[in-house]
């Protein structure tokens, strides 16, 4: 069998890949072992992501956004950062082009749910339930499979997580670093309305973002730690990681009344030394993984696809035509030089707000301070993380004509 793209991954960055490649007439094959697609119900999940507006309006490119149900939809208009060791603050407000919120609060299954059944209403998409073997480069790709089934592509998108077996299978080369901390993961119920204000403290062991979901008095908790703590707080009763989780917070919207089941993952830094090789690209995850401090991961994901598609000639694909190097080689400058860029920032607030020395505490509250004062650079930091600011794939772009995605009530 010979497709005109196989995509190695089934979780939301491969599904978006093959509905967009697979709405212009591409012969896509998505390669997952079983996965999960049934439609979330009861109380929102614990793995929730922070979509960014330009991320929201690619999803809705390939109608994904319209299907979620706006029942199960957090959205935050406004975002308040603090420092613990300090008196800086800075508050957030979307830039005055935008219009709507500046971010949305989606349970994973949630997203994988509804680009499930877009992917499913395509005809040119198969889905093969089987894990990647090998691969094997040439025109076309060979992919072996382990149901012994062999597939030949003319281009092969690795959305296959950190662990990337096509980014090992295609020779590239990682860095990793390990920060030595956990995410402790909840949801809680808070005595105070959230007011949809997204709000996120620096203490000296790691920061504690508070994310509203659709229920006023309701959020997500993504608490950076040490292992040790995290393992800690998985551990405690749920009043002693409601005090501790009100305490972070500084009580702020106010006091937690209830905690939801818990999780936790470790934390690290990961970076492919290349995303392209030969007609074998890697998106999401398999080429990079941010601290989550600044909620970006799924984003930078969503934004690899869109550029990509932007740089193909999907046209030409679905005609039989192979990837132009030249094309390949835009996107993957494009693309590492926006992740790089973000991943500076990050690494910079992470290493900056870690320390806790006097003099640190004290550069740090007056540049929060600053920076609020000075108001378009706020907003432009604000524009950055709501994916407005840089070069954004055309899918992402905002625009007067079309209003985007519909905004979550």
């Amino acid at each position: 069998m010979i497709v005109d793209v196989a995509i190695i991954g089934g979780g939301v960055v491969g599904l978006f890949a093959a509905a967009l490649f697979g709405a212009c007439g591409c012969d896509v094959a998505l390669i997952e072992p079983s996965v999960d697609d049934a439609a979330p119900s009861g109380p929102i999940g614990i793995r929730t992501y922070a979509i960014a507006p330009g991320a929201a309006r690619a999803l809705a490119h390939v109608g994904a956004w319209q299907r979620l149900d706006p029942g199960r939809i957090g959205h935050f208009d406004r975002m308040s950062v603090w420092d613990a060791g300090s008196r800086g603050r800075l508050e957030f407000e979307p830039p005055l082009v935008h219009e709507g919120p500046m971010g949305y609060i989606v349970e994973h299954q949630h997203l994988v749910h509804v680009l499930a059944a877009v992917v499913t209403s395509l005809p040119c998409v198969r889905r093969t339930r089987a894990t990647f073997g090998a691969l094997a480069a040439g025109a076309p790709t060979r992919l072996s499979l382990s149901t012994g089934v062999t597939i030949q592509a003319r281009l092969v998108l690795g959305a296959d997580g950190a662990n990337s077996a096509v980014r090992e299978a295609a020779g590239i080369e990682v860095r990793r670093k390990p920060y030595g901390e956990r995410a402790l993961v909840c949801n809680v119920e808070f005595a105070v309305p959230h007011a949809n204000v997204a709000r996120q403290r620096f203490l000296a062991g790691g920061p504690i973002a508070s994310l509203p979901l659709h229920e006023p008095h309701s959020a997500a908790i993504v608490w950076t730690l040490p292992a040790q703590a995290a393992e800690e707080l998985l551990q405690a009763d749920a009043k002693s990681v409601a005090r501790a989780v009100t305490a972070a917070c500084e009580a702020t919207p106010g006091t937690v009344t209830r905690v939801g089941p818990r999780a936790a993952y470790t934390l690290e830094r990961l970076t492919a030394e290349r995303m392209v090789a030969e007609h074998s690209v890697l998106l999401g995850d398999a080429a990079h993984v941010v601290h989550p401090l600044a909620g970006q991961g799924l984003n930078l994901g969503l934004m690899d696809v869109a550029a990509l598609y932007e740089c193909l000639d999907a046209g030409a694909a679905a005609r039989g035509a192979y990837p132009s190097r030249l094309a390949l080689r835009r996107f993957e400058r494009w693309r590492k030089s926006e992740t790089a860029a973000m991943s500076l920032v990050i690494e910079a607030l992470h290493a900056l707000f870690a320390r806790d020395e006097r003099p640190l505490r004290t550069l740090r509250g007056l540049g929060l301070e600053l920076t609020s004062r000075a108001r378009p650079v706020a907003r432009w930091l604000a524009a950055q993380a709501m994916g407005e600011a840089g070069e954004v794939p055309r899918l992402a772009r905002f625009s007067y004509s079309d209003r985007g995605a519909a905004r979550a009530e």
